[in-house]
């Protein structure tokens, strides 16, 4: 009989154990089927992040200085003639001339108008133009201004090739070969305004 009692704490002893043993097997199998979980959920969130979009690689331009002009490709849908105001800051803003644009050839359109004053200051746009880009104009032909307190009140005239530009946020046009034929950095502003035309 004390044979038997001593036994029952070793078969006590023994199954605890085992239970023991058992309970930890199940608790690290847990523990590392938590582990697994999260790291599968961690790989499955890296792999569905978005890719962040690629940095914009340009500088700005430095202060008081713009950024050179992008190039953007000129459309040509249906070609239309139109009229565009043009001026000449001698006469005035304000009461702009109006210049007649058709369509002619190979993207050029044909261009012949004026601004006058009551006194009888002008400038004259007689020639051919095209659209080279959103911000120039190419033009070819002959350009003409009077004002009469300038260059002895004769009249100025440019021929030949010569550029329009709409510099930075401008929406016009001006003449880039715009010394007065009296010459001393005096300078016509003569401006080509967006008109009716398709120009």
């Amino acid at each position: 009989m004390l044979q038997e009692k001593k036994s029952l704490p070793i078969i006590l002893v023994n199954s605890f154990t085992k239970f023991c043993i058992a309970g930890i097997t199940v608790l690290v199998a847990l523990a590392c089927n938590d582990t697994a979980t999260t790291t599968n959920e961690a790989v499955t969130e890296t792999t569905q992040t978005e890719t962040p979009p690629a940095p914009n690689l340009t500088a700005p331009a430095p202060e008081g200085e713009t950024a050179p002009a992008k190039e953007e490709p000129v459309e040509t849908p249906g070609l239309k003639a139109g009229t565009h105001p043009i001026s000449l800051q001698w006469i005035g803003w304000n009461k702009p001339g109006k210049a007649t644009v058709k369509p002619g050839d190979d993207g050029w359109y044909s261009i012949s108008g004026s601004q006058k004053s009551a006194d009888g200051d002008y400038v004259k746009i007689d020639g051919k133009i095209r659209r080279l880009s959103a911000k120039e104009l190419e033009f070819d032909g002959s350009i003409e201004t009077k004002v009469s307190s300038i260059f002895g009140g004769k009249p100025c005239i440019r021929k030949g090739a010569q550029r329009f530009f709409a510099k930075g946020n401008r929406t016009y046009w001006r003449l880039q070969q715009m010394e007065n034929c009296e010459g001393g950095n005096l300078v016509d502003y003569v401006d080509i305004y967006p008109g009716t035309s398709s120009l």
